[in-house]
């Protein structure tokens, strides 16, 4: 136990290196350590920051992947005659593609490393999104953005377990938000991305007419740049070596640990361990050096045989799952999930439909001079969304008498009139829809900057209890508002708030789940939260038709909801990986 003394000098200089690699306690170089002593050894420096450097694309990626629609569809809906259920399914599909590989990126990360499967999905996602925005139809766009989720759900997942295998446990729950702070600059230069290129009257028409190519088509080509990047990138990045340890090769991860400490440190010393702990061992007892040989003089363990240290195939993807469902991990899972599938739930249907509420707020206060004096001053939310659904309903019956009427008389009938001025289809492109969605990743990036200073203080759990409580009231509070300046506000504290608590819940799974099953664990509990996010864009438009109000409980209630339940985790601040 540490005196008075050491505890103050400790909080005193801040660093969080375990007592065999503080220089002067006496210990042997020699003596055996497991992965928290030796990342903590290697420092923090210059190959942390290069690697939150690289982190920042990959954040970008997942970001474009999964919102990219959410700003095509406003300018993409006379091109292809979308109704408000056309858009929620549009924005739910790449979810659907998540959910349906979180089981097999698990297993593919935790049994064949973390570096392969995120150079692979980066740069097959860059190649689907190519073809989605090659895509004429409604039905092609569906397919490819299927298939984009599908392979971007690895990376997602795999890149929350690969940084932290890359951080000491003083700087592990930090780096979970600052990833946070990227996604929240990804949710800001992506609609500034949109502002710049989807208001531009672009149309190509290539090969007589087969590909037409809209300006809305161009921004999704775009937005496959980052996943390029990253993919290249981290191609250059090595093995998490506590995935090396956990899979017996010792030496690859001490290699690693080198030259982590050489790029850190700038020192030309050796690294001050030289002998990694058998994680694969099945007593406790003597240690197996990193080199396999006998250290110290010691007695050297044999290591167990390959076949039982080191399984592989479908049988370890079985045993992972198998552990899962043990205690103290199948409370702790079950918790996780269905705490992640309120958030998301309410978070991505929200989010993915603000540039539509704002964009349905710019054609309200367009159109006001054809309603009656006075009425558009004092319209609510409501009343914007109920105008809204009603002229999507009077297009769409529009629409289906003329592809009637042409089918009777031909492409151009003489008896078939002329659409309504009032209902023509115009797709709105106005800077103002673009501008409240920067605005609202600027507060992110604020809320996130100090929720990374203050994480070690309040903690996960606490942040996940009061921080849903409060957006959930932000969120039910929406169904009042009567102003775009109001409905920014409870947007932007809505949706950040929940950001947050989304991405501290991930830094939480990472620290009480072991290191066999942490990758799978985390793909899951973005499984469940996709779920929630494909009822939550799918249910939405019905809950718009039937009423203004259900959708605001919908995303207020749930949350709230989450909240609650957020009080029976266990608490995760700097505790160590197992």
């Amino acid at each position: 136990m540490e005196s008075p003394k050491d505890k103050h000098r400790s909080k005193a200089i801040e660093i969080n290196v375990p007592p065999d690699v503080i220089a002067g306690n006496g210990s042997s170089p020699d003596a055996p350590a497991d992965f928290e002593t030796a990342i903590a050894a290697t420092g923090y420096g210059r190959f942390n920051y290069l690697l939150l450097l690289v982190a920042m694309p990959c954040c970008m990626t997942t970001v474009f992947e999964t919102t990219t629609m959410s700003y095509v569809l406003p300018s993409a809906e006379c091109d292809l005659n979308l109704t408000l259920a056309d858009k929620g399914m549009l924005n739910a599909i790449t979810y659907t593609g998540m959910i349906t590989s979180a089981f097999l990126w698990g297993f593919l990360s935790d049994t064949y490393g973390r570096k392969r499967l995120l150079v692979v999905g980066f740069l097959l996602d860059s190649t689907f999104n190519v073809l989605c925005a090659l895509s004429q139809n409604m039905v092609a766009i569906m397919v490819f953005k299927f298939m984009g989720g599908f392979v971007i759900c690895g990376p997602f997942a795999v890149l929350m377990a690969y940084l932290s295998e890359f951080h000491s446990l003083q700087h592990r729950s930090r780096v979970m938000i600052v990833l946070g702070v990227f996604y929240s600059a990804a949710n800001m230069l992506l609609p500034a991305l949109a502002w710049l290129i989807i208001p531009q009257s672009w149309n190509l028409i290539i090969g007589d007419g087969v590909l037409e190519i809209h300006s809305w088509q161009i921004f999704l080509a775009v937005s496959c740049l980052p996943g390029v990047l990253s993919g290249i990138s981290v191609m250059f990045l090595p093995e998490s070596p506590k995935f090396l340890m956990s899979k017996g090769q010792n030496e690859r991860a001490l290699a690693i640990f080198r030259r982590l400490y050489a790029i850190n440190t700038r020192d030309r010393q050796e690294f001050p361990i030289r002998v990694l702990v058998d994680e694969l061992s099945p007593v406790s007892g003597p240690i197996v050096p990193a080199s396999g040989k006998q250290a110290s003089g010691k007695p050297t363990t044999h290591p167990p045989p390959a076949a039982a240290a080191a399984p592989s195939g479908l049988g370890e993807g079985f045993r992972q799952l198998g552990i899962m469902f043990r205690k103290p991990h199948l409370t702790n899972a079950c918790l996780v999930y269905g705490i992640q599938f309120g958030i998301l739930l309410g978070l991505n249907t929200f989010r993915l439909w603000v540039p539509q509420l704002f964009t349905i707020i710019e054609e309200f206060e367009h159109e006001q001079h054809l309603l009656p004096d006075g009425l558009a001053s004092q319209a609510t939310l409501c009343e914007m969304l109920a105008y809204k659904v009603n002229k999507t309903e009077q297009l769409q019956q529009q629409w289906l008498e003329r592809d009637v009427s042409r089918a009777l008389h031909g492409p151009d009938p003489v008896a078939m009139e002329p659409l309504d001025d009032v209902l023509m289809c115009t797709p709105t492109t106005e800077g103002r829809v673009y501008l409240y969605s920067l605005i609202i990743g600027c507060v992110g990036i604020g809320a996130y900057a100090v929720t990374t200073v203050m994480i070690n203080s309040i903690g996960n759990r606490n942040i996940l209890t009061y921080g849903l409580l409060l957006a959930g009231s932000c969120g039910t509070a929406l169904y009042w508002a009567r102003s775009s300046l109001v409905t920014l506000i409870l947007s932007s504290c809505y949706i950040t708030i929940c950001s947050i608590a989304s991405t501290a819940l991930v830094g939480a799974v990472v620290a009480m789940f072991p290191t066999s099953m942490r990758t799978m664990v985390v793909s899951l509990t973005m499984m469940f939260g996709r779920t929630g996010s494909i009822i939550g864009n799918v249910v939405f438009p019905y809950l718009m038709a039937l009423g203004c109000l259900p959708p605001f409980v919908m995303i207020g209630a749930i949350v709230i909801a989450v909240a609650a339940v957020s009080r029976l985790l266990p608490r995760t601040v700097k505790k160590p990986l197992q």
